[in-house]
C-alpha cells in the first residue's frame, strides 16, 4: 500500500477518533475513559508510524482547549508513532507497554517542568493517561485476533499478530474478559460511593447552614426587641414639645440596651435628620467622641422616617464607634404622627462569625452570609474585612440562581485546573434563606476531600485491575498449557508419520487434555492407522506391479531380441521397397525395446536395484552424440547445440538414457517443429549443467513436479495425441538423484519448456541446494 493510502487511513481513523473523543465512558465521577485511542492504535498496528501519529493528531485535536496545553496532545501522536513503530516486532499490548514504561520522563519533563504542575497531579494524569492507552491497546489486540477480523485483514497484520500462538491469543482474551467486568463493577460502586459521600457532605452543610440561621435569627429577633422596647420607652418620654429626653437619660438607655443584649455591638440615638444624639459606648477606638456624628447620608435614615416597625438593614461599610462591613437594626420614635428620631443598634458580626466558625471548625468548610443584594454580610474564612464584598457575577452566584432554600448545589472553583478528576475543582454547597431578612446562609466545602475519596478507588480500582490481570495471565498460561500440550503432542506425531514413522500416536500426549482434545488425538490416531494400512497396501501393490513388470519386461526382451535379429538377417537378404519396410519394422523394434528397456528400469527402481556403473566420461561428447541423433531423426525440428567439456564420474549409459528422454520429450512436445536447444556448462561452483529448451506446447506451474512421477503424463488434452507411457522423467530424476545431483522442469517464457540438470562432477553427491536459472 503506498505511502499516501496509508495516511488517507490515518486522517480517516483520526477523524472517527476525535468523534469518540466526544463521548468519552466515565468510570468513576470526573475519570473518564477516552475512546479515540482504539482507532489511534488500529491506526498505528495495520499501517505504521506515519498514521498512526497522523491519527494521533486529528483524534487528540480536542484535549488541546479541554487541558489549555498541548502535551497531552502531543502524547497522543508519539502513542501511535511509537506502537507503529514497534508493530512488526511486538504485539499491540506490549509495544504500547514499553512506549508507557519510557513516558515518566515525557511527563515531568512537560507537565512538570514546562507547565509547572505539582508532582501529584502529573503523576496521576500520566497513570490515567496510561491505564486508557493499554486498554485501548489490549481491546485492539483481541479485535485483531477474532478469525472473521484477521482472515479480511491478514494482508495487512504485522507478523507478530498474524504468527501469534494459541497460548496469547487465549491469554490476551482472558485478561480482557477479567478487566471489562471488574471495570464495570468497580465503576459502578465508585460512582455509588461518590454519591454517598457527596450526600453526607451536602447533609453537612446544610445542618451547619440551619444552625447558623437559627442563631442570626435569634439574635436578630434579640436586637430588634431591644430597640423596639426603648423607642417605645423613648417615645413615652417626649415633652409636651416632642422633644427627646436629655443626653445623659438616652446614654443611661442605650448603655443598658448594649449591656443587656449581647448580639449588639453598639447603639445610638438619632435625630430626624441623622445626627448621634448619645451613642454607647460614647468614644471609639482612638478616644474620639461619638455623639453628634453626622449619619443623614445613609440610606437608613429616609427609610426609618416613614417606618412604623424595626427595620434591618443591608450591609453596609460602618465608620465611627464601628469599622468594617455592618448590619443594623432600628426603630422610629415615633408618638402618633410626630417623628422624633429613632434608635439603632449595630449587630455584632465578629460574634456572629464566630459563632459560625465554632460551626465548621478546623474542616475546610466555608459559611458565608449575603444580603439580598448579594453583599456579604460575614465570610467564616475571613479575618475582620475592611471592605464589603459581593458575590454578584461569580461563579456561586450563578450557582445560587437555581437552588432554593434549604437545596444544595455545586460550583467550579477553577475552570481550567489540571487534576487527575475533575470533582477536585467541584465546591459543594447548602444554602438556607433568612425569609424575613432575604439573606441567604451559604455553607460551601471544596471537592478536596472527595478528590481524594475518587482518587482512592481510583487507584484500588488500579490495584484490582493489576491484579486481576496477573491472576488472568497466569491461569492463561496454565489453561494454555492444557490446550497447547495436547495440540502440539497431535502436532508432533504428524511430523513422524510424515518423516515415514507410521506407528506415530498422538494419545499418549492428549490423555489429560479436554474431552475435545483427546477427540481430537483419537481422531488423528484412526487416521494414522488407516494412512499406515492404505500405505502398506499401496506398497504391496506397488511391488507387485514392479515384479510384474521386471517379469513382463525380461519376457518381452527375449522376443524382442529374436524379432531384431530376424529383421536384421532379412535385411541382408532383400532390398528395394521390402528393404524400406524392414527399416520401418526395425526402428519400431528399437522403439518398443526402449519401452520395454525403461519398464524395466521403473521397476529395478521401485525396488532399490538400480545400480551404477561410474567410469570417467565427458558428459558433452554423450549429449552431442544422443541429441544429434535424435533430431536428425525428425525433420521438423532443428538442433541449436553448445556444448563444452564437461569431464566427471557418470554412469555413462544411464546419463545417456536421461539425455535421449530430455531430447526426445522435447522433440516429442513440440508437434510442429521449431529449434531444439542443448547445451552443456561447467558452472564456477564446480556442478556440471546440462539443459534442454524447447518452443512446445510448455507446461502447467502446478505440473513442473507432477511429471516427475511415475506414470504421469498430465492431464491436458493436448496431450491425447501424443504418445507416452509417463515413466520416462521418473526413471531420469532417480539416475540424476543416484549421481547426487538435482533435475528441474519449468514453462518457458514465450512459450516451451525448459529441462536443467545439475550433476556433481566428482563420485560424491552434492546436497547444497544450488539451482542458478536456465537461460530462457
Amino acid at each position: 500500500m503506498s505511502t499516501g493510502r496509508r495516511m488517507a487511513w490515518g486522517l480517516g481513523l483520526g477523524v472517527v477518533g476525535f468523534l469518540l473523543n466526544l463521548a468519552a465512558l466515565e468510570v468513576l465521577p470526573g475519570v473518564h475513559l477516552l475512546l479515540g485511542p482504539l482507532l489511534v492504535l488500529t491506526a498505528a498496528v495495520l499501517f505504521g508510524p506515519m498514521a498512526g501519529g497522523l491519527a494521533g493528531a486529528v483524534s487528540g485535536a480536542r484535549t488541546l482547549w479541554l487541558w489549555g496545553h498541548p502535551w497531552g496532545w502531543l502524547n497522543l501522536v508519539l502513542e501511535g508513532v511509537v506502537v507503529g513503530t514497534l508493530r512488526r516486532r511486538l504485539t499491540p499490548v506490549m509495544a504500547d507497554a514499553v512506549y508507557w514504561l519510557l513516558s515518566p520522563l515525557y511527563f515531568l519533563l512537560t507537565y512538570r517542568l514546562l507547565e509547572h504542575i505539582p508532582l501529584s497531579p502529573t503523576v496521576v494524569a500520566g497513570a490515567k493517561q496510561a491505564v486508557n492507552g493499554l486498554l485501548s491497546a489490549l481491546l485492539v489486540q483481541v479485535v485483531l485476533l477474532i478469525p472473521h477480523v484477521r482472515g479480511r485483514l491478514r494482508a495487512r497484520l504485522p507478523l507478530p499478530l498474524a504468527d501469534v500462538s494459541i497460548g496469547r491469543a487465549f491469554g490476551t482474551a482472558l485478561t480482557l474478559g477479567a478487566i471489562i467486568p471488574l471495570l464495570v463493577m468497580g465503576g459502578a460502586e465508585g460512582r455509588q460511593r461518590y454519591a454517598s459521600e457527596v450526600r453526607q457532605v451536602d447533609e453537612e452543610n446544610l445542618h451547619a447552614a440551619r444552625v447558623v440561621v437559627g442563631e442570626i435569627e435569634g439574635s436578630l429577633a434579640h436586637a430588634r426587641h431591644g430597640v423596639s422596647r426603648l423607642s417605645r420607652s423613648l417615645a413615652a418620654s417626649l415633652s409636651s414639645e416632642g422633644q427627646l429626653p436629655g443626653r445623659h437619660y438616652l446614654e443611661g438607655e442605650l448603655d443598658a440596651l448594649v449591656t443587656y443584649s449581647p448580639e449588639v455591638l453598639n447603639a445610638y440615638v438619632g435625630s430626624p435628620e441623622g445626627l448621634a444624639l448619645a451613642f454607647s459606648p460614647r468614644t471609639d477606638a482612638a478616644g474620639r467622641a461619638l455623639a453628634g456624628t453626622d449619619f443623614s447620608d445613609r440610606a437608613y435614615v429616609r427609610e426609618v422616617r416613614g417606618a412604623r416597625e424595626p427595620l434591618v438593614s443591608d450591609v453596609f461599610l460602618g465608620r465611627g464607634g464601628a469599622r468594617g462591613p455592618l448590619v443594623v437594626t432600628l426603630a422610629p420614635i415615633r408618638h402618633e404622627e410626630h417623628y422624633a428620631g429613632y434608635v439603632l443598634a449595630a449587630l455584632d458580626l465578629p460574634r456572629l462569625r464566630r459563632h459560625a466558625r465554632a460551626q465548621v471548625g478546623d474542616t475546610q468548610r466555608r459559611i458565608l452570609v449575603t444580603d439580598a443584594r448579594g453583599g456579604v454580610v460575614f465570610d467564616s474564612a475571613e479575618e475582620g474585612p475592611q471592605q464589603v464584598h459581593s458575590i454578584l457575577g461569580t461563579s456561586l452566584e450563578r450557582a445560587m440562581e437555581h437552588v432554593p432554600s434549604g437545596g444544595t448545589g455545586a460550583y467550579a472553583a477553577e475552570q481550567d485546573a489540571v487534576t487527575l478528576v475533575r470533582v477536585g475543582t467541584l465546591h459543594h454547597f447548602g444554602m438556607v434563606e433568612v425569609p424575613e431578612l432575604g439573606w441567604r446562609v451559604v455553607v460551601e466545602q471544596p471537592g478536596t476531600r472527595l478528590q481524594r475519596d475518587v482518587e482512592h478507588a481510583y487507584f484500588s480500582l488500579l490495584g484490582t485491575l493489576g491484579l486481576a490481570t496477573v491472576a488472568a495471565v497466569l491461569l492463561a498460561l496454565a489453561f494454555s498449557r492444557t490446550i497447547v500440550a495436547p495440540v502440539q503432542g497431535v502436532s508432533r506425531a504428524a511430523a513422524r508419520l510424515a518423516a515415514g514413522e507410521r506407528t506415530a500416536r498422538a494419545s499418549e500426549a492428549a490423555g489429560d487434555a479436554p474431552r475435545e482434545l483427546n477427540q481430537l488425538a483419537e481422531t488423528f490416531d484412526r487416521m494414522a492407522w488407516q494412512l499406515s494400512r492404505h500405505m502398506e497396501a499401496i506398497e504391496r501393490t506397488s511391488r507387485e506391479k514392479d515384479a510384474f513388470l521386471s517379469i513382463a519386461s525380461h519376457e518381452l526382451k527375449t522376443p524382442l531380441t529374436a524379432l531384431k535379429a530376424q529383421v536384421q538377417i532379412l535385411k541382408r537378404k532383400v532390398d528395394g521397397e521390402h528393404g524400406e519396410r524392414l527399416d520401418k519394422v526395425s526402428r519400431q523394434v528399437d522403439r518398443v525395446t526402449r519401452l520395454v528397456d525403461q519398464l524395466l528400469d521403473a521397476s529395478q527402481l521401485g525396488q532399490e536395484q538400480l545400480p551404477l556403473q561410474r567410469t570417467r566420461v565427458d558428459l558433452s561428447e554423450v549429449v552431442r552424440r544422443v541429441a544429434e541423433v535424435l533430431v536428425s531423426a525428425s525433420p521438423p525440428h532443428s538442433l541449436e547445440l553448445a556444448t563444452r567439456p564437461v569431464v566427471g564420474d557418470f554412469d555413462e549409459q544411464r546419463l545417456e538414457q536421461v539425455v535421449h528422454n530430455l531430447v526426445s520429450n522435447a522433440i516429442k512436445y513440440s508437434p510442429t517443429g521449431g529449434v531444439i536447444e542443448v547445451w552443456t556448462r561447467v558452472l564456477p561452483d564446480g556442478e556440471a549443467e546440462l539443459v534442454v529448451a524447447d518452443r512446445g506446447i510448455g507446461l502447467r506451474v502446478e505440473d513442473e513436479e507432477q511429471l516427475f512421477g511415475r506414470f504421469e503424463r498430465g492431464d491436458r488434452r493436448e496431450l491425447t495425441s501424443i504418445s507416452g507411457i509417463g515413466v520416462g522423467l521418473y526413471v531420469s530424476r532417480e539416475i540424476v538423484r543416484r549421481h547426487g545431483g538435482r533435475i528441474s522442469l519449468r514453462s518457458r517464457e514465450g512459450g516451451g519448456a525448459v529441462a536443467t540438470v545439475w550433476l556433481p562432477l566428482g563420485p560424491a553427491p552434492r546436497h547444497d541446494g544450488y539451482a542458478p536459472p536456465a537461460p530462457s
